[in-house]
């Protein structure tokens, strides 16, 4: 079956701040508090136990090397082989069943002071 996945790439000091970055919290109904990423990129519904997040030491600007060892990395890394990179990036989060570029309210890149995130796009995969 055919699958679209959207990917971000980013700068962050450390796995633990994107963990803070992406955490979904709860009100005392239930209620679910979107994350800081779902509130600054606007996403729309996805469904959150199908995203996938990383960190590096190193900086990379070689999209092969950001994406090996991702789920379906020899797929998706053939779709976004020719998108240049014009910086290092240490982050890497991917959203599996999900279409930015059609479901979100299209925000390229966030650059604050302790991060920065760029919309890279979208591939298909086939699960």
């Amino acid at each position: 079956m055919k699958n679209d996945v959207s990917l971000w790439l980013g700068y962050f000091s450390n796995f633990e701040e994107i963990e803070k970055y992406t955490k979904i919290r709860y009100d005392e109904d239930g209620d679910s508090i979107p994350s800081v990423f779902e509130r600054e990129f606007k996403l729309g519904y996805y469904d959150r136990d199908l995203i996938e997040k990383d960190w590096i030491t190193d900086a990379e600007d070689d999209i092969k090397e950001l994406l090996v060892d991702f789920s379906y990395d020899d797929q998706l890394i053939k779709q976004f082989i020719d998108v240049k990179l014009n910086s290092k990036y240490n982050t890497i989060i991917l959203i599996y069943n999900y279409n930015y570029d059609k479901d979100g309210r299209h925000m390229s890149s966030v650059n604050e002071n302790e991060y920065k995130l760029d919309f890279i796009g979208t591939a298909e995969y086939i699960d």
